[in-house]
């Protein structure tokens, strides 16, 4: 192979080939996955499936007996407008926690929000979801609390509407 020829190989057809590939992986892969793949495993307990977050507070208590009931106002969960997480917990000493929410349907971002300690075993978050115009997103809220052996958590789940 010539000089000319491999001139021609990486200033032409290596970076053509980089932007097709980077292309075609924005279409084919599940970028969230990707990113939750590098958080490390936390052992999440899952609201039981009959608890719907519009209606009242859900109810989970992880590994350790940590309680955490969640409820969300308004009830109606309203995209681009402010939000309050109220979180009751048996433990009034509980500190960086932090709830992450991110859809499950479709990558939206992911939002850590500081958990307040309000005292007495009561926390509370503020934040905004973002909209979306296809509607009928799945939300997961995460509350992770972080241990010596491993992390373990709560995950409550909650859909929107546009």
């Amino acid at each position: 192979m010539n000089k000319e020829n491999k001139s021609t190989l990486t200033t032409i057809i290596l970076p053509l080939v980089a932007i097709f590939t980077i292309v075609i992986g924005y279409f084919f892969i599940d970028f969230n996955l990707v990113y939750q793949s590098f958080k490390g495993d936390v052992n999440y307990v899952v609201q039981d499936k009959g608890c719907d977050l519009h209606k009242s507070s859900c109810e989970i208590v992880i590994q350790d007996g940590t309680k955490f009931v969640l409820s969300i106002e308004p009830k109606n969960i309203p995209l681009m407008e402010p939000l309050t997480f109220s979180i009751k917990s048996n433990k009034d000493n509980l500190e960086n926690l932090t709830l992450n929410i991110y859809a499950t349907n479709m990558f939206m971002g992911e939002f850590n929000l500081p958990i307040k300690n309000l005292g007495n075993g009561n926390y509370e978050a503020i934040g905004t979801l973002p909209t979306c115009p296809v509607g009928k997103m799945q939300w997961n809220a995460d509350i992770k609390v972080v241990q010596t052996t491993q992390d373990i958590g709560a995950r409550f789940q909650f859909e929107t509407d546009m």
